[in-house]
C-alpha cells in the first residue's frame, strides 16, 4: 500500500479512498482462484461476461461462505495461525469440554465435513 501511495498518491485523495483501495486490493493476489470460484459457484465465466465492479467485489467478498478455492485458502490460513487442538485423549481429572460448558468453534467448511448433506449453501448468481 505504501508503494502504491508513493507512486500514484495524489494529495486530493482522502484517507477513506486509500482505506477502500486496501480493502479490495486483495483480489489482485487471487485472480485465478476468484475466476475458478466464480465459474464453479456462481456459474459466471468472467472471461465471457462483464459484471459491474460493485457486483464483482460483493460476490468475491462472499466466496468464503461456499466450498471453493477461496474458502480453502481462508481455512488453511486460519489453521496456520491457530495451532490445532490436540485430539489425543489425555488422562486428567478435569471434566470433558461438554461438561464444562465449553463451546467448540467450527468453520463452515469443518461443519460441512462433520455433517455432510445436512449443511447446504444456496447458489448465488
Amino acid at each position: 500500500m505504501r508503494l502504491l501511495r508513493e507512486r500514484f498518491g495524489r494529495t486530493d485523495l482522502s484517507e477513506p479512498v486509500w482505506d477502500r483501495i486496501a480493502e479490495v486490493s486483495w483480489v489482485l493476489d487471487h485472480e485465478d482462484d476468484l475466476d475458478a470460484d466464480f465459474l464453479a459457484i456462481y456459474r459466471i465465466d468472467l472471461e465471457q461476461v462483464d459484471i459491474s465492479a460493485r457486483r464483482y467485489f460483493a460476490l468475491a467478498h462472499r466466496l468464503t461462505a461456499y466450498q471453493g478455492v477461496m474458502a480453502a485458502r481462508v481455512e488453511a490460513e486460519r489453521e496456520r495461525r491457530e495451532p490445532a487442538r490436540s485430539t489425543t485423549p489425555t488422562r486428567s481429572s478435569s471434566p470433558a469440554p461438554a461438561e464444562r460448558g465449553d463451546v467448540t468453534e467450527l468453520s463452515l467448511t469443518q461443519l460441512r465435513a462433520k455433517f455432510p448433506g445436512v449443511v447446504s449453501v444456496g447458489q448465488g448468481g
